[in-house]
């Protein structure tokens, strides 16, 4: 028997036997062979066998122009704009795994006060270069992970966490939501965002789903899984729902065309925007049925 194709393949989460989902391929489409994703038969949640390897961060793509800065900018605070809304002005509100530091950096302009908590120093750096046209301090940046959180705020409570595209990467799901939760003030907010393994789009591309990128993400996640982690983690589901159209083409258009990636191929990168824009109206109506390529999540901290 093979293990994972049979069940035997125990999910590293909660020891439950699993069941073989599908043999991934990487970022650029080719096939994996030593490598699969199952599904465990209790929890429910996906994971990565063997688990990466503790691959480095994709690079984040940046904005190179001021007009692209602004419209970047932009699509990143109407994708906030709910989270925004719910939490108290001028509150304190971490941005763990930020990459560049675009989402802390909108949150600054909003009036937040700002940690930007990032473990790649190649993008930590970008967070710090980010925050050059912020008063100084708006934005506090510190190479750290999700772990560290406690050590990080020393003590403070934050009244908001995201955790964009960040979730999929940890190597215990389970400690890293009880590391975000303890920093959390009693009734505060975490907003978390995962490919969505239930998406339309992962339905259709099956093992080249963009989604799947087995060299990084250790989890993978459906709406029931994630309620099922975020509820072990004390925190109380608010709302959950899909993403797409202008919020998350991406993941569409780089699934139909690997090699126009940008983080794969910056030579072309203005190939690979020009393909995300063209399937918006694609992306946009998989949300409109729920299901969309992104599962974005918020959550409150439940008093103890």
């Amino acid at each position: 028997m093979v293990a994972g194709v049979s069940g035997e393949t125990p999910c590293p989460r909660c020891a439950a036997g699993s069941r073989f989902l599908l043999r991934p391929r990487d970022r650029m489409g080719e096939v994996l062979a030593a490598v699969r994703v199952c599904r465990s038969r209790a929890c429910g949640v996906g994971f990565t066998v063997p688990p990466p390897s503790g691959t480095a961060a994709a690079p984040a793509v940046m904005p190179g122009r001021e007009v692209e800065d602004r419209l970047a900018a932009r699509v990143v605070a109407a994708g906030l704009r709910r989270f925004i809304g719910r939490l108290p002005a001028r509150g304190l509100v971490v941005d763990a795994g930020a990459g560049s530091g675009l989402r802390a950096r909108v949150l600054a302009e909003h009036g937040f006060r700002v940690v930007a908590v990032e473990p790649d120093p190649v993008e930590e750096a970008r967070a710090h270069a980010m925050m050059a046209a912020l008063p100084p301090g708006a934005v506090e940046v510190v190479r750290a992970g999700v772990s560290d959180l406690p050590a990080v705020l020393a003590g403070r409570r934050a009244d908001g966490v995201l955790l964009w595209h960040v979730l999929e990467h940890l190597h215990d799901i389970d400690a890293g939501l009880g590391s975000i939760a303890s920093v959390l003030a009693p009734g505060g907010l975490l907003q978390v965002a995962v490919p969505n393994r239930a998406s339309a789009e992962a339905q259709a591309f099956g093992p080249r789903w963009h989604g799947w990128e087995p060299a990084r993400h250790r989890w993978h996640l459906d709406g029931e899984s994630l309620r099922i982690v975020l509820g072990a983690a004390g925190l109380a589901v608010q709302d959950l729902g899909t993403r797409g159209g202008w919020g998350y083409p991406s993941g569409l258009a780089f699934s139909v065309a690997p090699d126009l990636d940008p983080q794969v191929n910056p030579r072309r990168a203005l190939a690979g925007r020009a393909l995300a824009a063209a399937l918006v109206p694609v992306a946009a109506a998989a949300r409109l049925a729920g299901r969309g390529g992104q599962l974005v999540a918020t959550a409150r901290s439940v008093p103890g």
